[in-house]
């Protein structure tokens, strides 16, 4: 009987391993980070509705003297995902804007879209995630 019990505690401590077999991951390189200060926020979005608005996960960590840094986004159901990036030169936690709301702290968005005037669509940021992981560089502007 204790055997019985025994596998099936070990069953059960799979279980979660086995619930996220399928579930991929994505590596994020942020890349052309200056200057080498500040912090980068990371948003990763899964849908048209939120995007741009309510981030499925946000990530944010001190840039230091690097100029290249890596995110990753673990346990992600297959889907279209869209990432922006905005570096933070300063830590005010405000994405400043220069001279005609152009020319203040950097960004970037998944594919390297990098739209004329105001924000990219959803459908033009996306990419696929399957069950494979992804690996994905923005290179910030």
């Amino acid at each position: 009987m204790k055997i019985v019990h025994f596998a099936l505690l070990l069953i059960l401590a799979a279980f979660p391993m086995l619930a996220t077999a399928d579930l991929a991951e994505i590596e994020l390189t942020v890349k052309g980070i200056t200057p080498s200060s500040g912090s980068l926020e990371v948003s990763l979005f899964n849908s048209e509705e939120t995007f741009m608005n309510t981030p499925l996960v946000q990530q944010t960590r001190a840039v230091g003297d690097r100029t290249e840094v890596t995110f990753t986004f673990s346990g992600l159901l297959e889907g279209d995902y869209a990432i922006v990036v905005v570096h933070d030169e300063n830590d005010n936690k405000t994405l400043d804007s220069g001279f005609l709301g152009f020319g203040g702290e950097s960004y970037g968005f998944s594919n390297n879209v990098n739209p004329w005037f105001g924000w990219p669509s959803f459908e033009s940021a996306s990419f696929k995630v399957g069950v494979e992981n992804v690996a994905i560089e923005i290179n910030l502007h």
